[in-house]
């Protein structure tokens, strides 16, 4: 069974940056980089415990890796909140530290 998925404020603009960035090159990697996000959604969903642990960035926060990009989440008693896709190259700590990033 697959649980719900829910969405922080900053997941759509965060897949638009990502999108934009790739598609300034490919257009069409663009839209497979997005299904492949949105498909770990779902499989995150169901199985909400498979990403690492990020308790020194927020508590219950985890992580999951997807190519080039990271999804960070929370597990929630139904599913998932997806928080924020960010490349593996940003500091996802600082990112965070930023008081606009603050889970509510």
């Amino acid at each position: 069974m697959t649980g719900r998925i829910y969405y922080s404020d900053f997941v759509e603009n965060d897949l638009e940056e990502i999108s934009g960035y790739i598609a300034v090159d490919d257009p069409e990697a663009a839209d497979r980089t997005i299904n492949s996000i949105l498909n770990k959604f779902k499989l995150l969903a169901g199985n909400h415990k498979i990403g690492v642990t990020r308790p020194e960035v927020f508590d219950g926060l985890r992580q999951f890796p997807i190519g080039n990009y990271n999804i960070f989440y929370f597990a929630v008693e139904n599913g998932v909140e997806i928080y924020r896709i960010l490349h593996s190259a940003r500091d996802s700590v600082q990112i965070f530290d930023e008081p606009t990033d603050q889970p509510n």
